[in-house]
């Protein structure tokens, strides 16, 4: 690194400091000047800030203990020098401890889950998850700090999940909170084997049991009305005994791009209604199909690797009247010829022109997740053949309703578009 971009980051680093904000220095917000520094693993979500927090002292310090020139650039797994936590619990202390305001620590012993710490706290997993801001039920481990909410705090701004009842075990909604536009993955573990089904915002949820459990994916429109909405998860035994749990999902308004596209007359003309409601019919025959098979695995890649040009969920105006639309997808720009690649595996379903997206690919990943690519100018693979993430596919080109060459890539969840970017940063299920 160069003298100025090491300067450039110590600069960035002191700012940063001088932001944060401070405590009264004494013996209970910092640990002494002599006590024992311990060693903390980088975990997920975690940054130099929320991890000075937990050790009640100042990112700017950690930096320097650890050598650190650019405090954005921390991973998950490294080993970090940290001042020993004045307050850590000891074995022979109590895991839970009071609260300045009324409410308590509780520290997450081996082997616990949120939903155990909820039944001896009288309260719920989806509390505990909304008041500690957690991404995910589940993602929880051994020596992390919670905050047990006195009495019914909360309980009016995060509607509760019943008390779970046999057959389920565990329910896990992530991520939450629920943003317009973006998937969110339903895990269940059940005591005994069951059949589930879901509904959420009037879609059915399939479930498909893997291992020990029952996945359910869905995707929320991008442009869903923001409110608080039932879900409800059905579990039904071999006796035919069905044991049904609701709760409340509260979808958020996404912050989304607004464009206007100026086309051609000729190409205006491909707007007409009855050639939108024709292809669009032909499409959702496609992506409606459930197959049970899962082909991918982990996050997605980027199938192209030209800039993005414009994002998915953008509310778009093509004929001058107002933003009533939206963008299915995510546009890459690329010269004609450029290489497509797949983002997963999956299996071909569709290679063939159509009159507004052009030559189309589409390729189904399992489970109801399909890949749609736009616009194309050759095809490198047919209908029912498999591929691997990685593979080329086809070829970049500007057929269709296009101004330019480029990609558009749609993912789609049972015919429900959703951003094909949040696969490719969090892994489903």
């Amino acid at each position: 690194m160069s003298f100025r971009k090491l300067h450039t980051w110590m600069l960035a680093l002191t700012v940063m400091a001088l932001l944060m904000p401070t405590w009264p220095v004494s013996a209970q917000n910092f640990a002494p000047p002599n006590a024992a520094p311990t060693t903390y693993i980088v975990r997920p979500g975690d940054t130099l800030f929320s991890i000075a927090t937990r050790y009640r002292t100042t990112a700017a310090r950690l930096a320097q203990l650890n050598g650190i020139v650019n405090p954005t650039m921390i991973y998950v797994g490294q080993s970090l020098t940290v001042p020993a936590a004045p307050n850590a619990p000891s074995a022979s202390s109590p895991a839970a401890t009071p609260a300045p305001a009324g409410d308590m620590v509780y520290v997450v012993q081996p082997g616990e889950t949120l939903f155990r710490i909820a039944l001896r706290y009288n309260t719920t997993a989806w509390n505990l998850a909304a008041y500690n801001k957690l991404d995910s039920p589940t993602m929880i481990y051994a020596g992390q700090r919670l905050m047990i909410p006195s009495g019914s705090k909360n309980s009016e701004t995060v509607p509760a999940l019943p008390s779970l009842v046999d057959p389920f075990v565990s329910i896990d909604i992530a991520p939450l909170p629920v943003i317009q536009g973006n998937t969110i993955a339903i895990t269940v573990l059940a005591s005994r084997d069951v059949t589930l089904n879901g509904t959420f915002l009037d879609w059915a949820i399939p479930f498909v049991r893997q291992g020990s459990a029952y996945y359910g994916v869905i995707g929320i429109h991008a442009m869903q009305k923001p409110g608080l909405f039932p879900m409800t998860i059905t579990a039904t035994d071999s006796g035919g005994r069905q044991t049904m749990m609701t709760t409340s999902i509260q979808v958020l308004a996404g912050k989304f791009w607004h464009e206007t596209i100026s086309v051609s007359r000729e190409l205006q003309n491909l707007l007409a209604p009855d050639i939108v409601t024709a292809e669009r019919d032909k499409l959702a025959g496609i992506y409606s199909v459930f197959t049970p098979q899962r082909y991918w695995s982990g996050l997605f890649t980027l199938p192209t690797k030209g800039n993005i040009t414009s994002v998915f969920g953008s509310r778009r105006d093509y004929t001058g009247a107002d933003f009533n639309k939206y963008h299915e997808g995510v546009d890459f720009w690329g010269t004609t010829g450029a290489p497509v690649y797949a983002p997963a595996d999956g299996v071909v379903v569709l290679a063939q022109p159509l009159k507004i997206r052009g030559n189309a690919l589409i390729v189904d990943h399992g489970w109801g997740v399909y890949s749609g690519f736009y616009h194309l100018s050759q095809f490198d693979v047919t209908v029912g053949q498999q591929v691997k993430q990685g593979q080329v596919v086809a070829k970049i080109g500007s057929t269709g309703l296009s101004t330019g060459s480029h990609l558009h890539w749609d993912v789609r969840i049972r015919d429900q578009n959703v951003d094909p970017l949040q696969w490719t940063r969090r892994v489903f299920p």
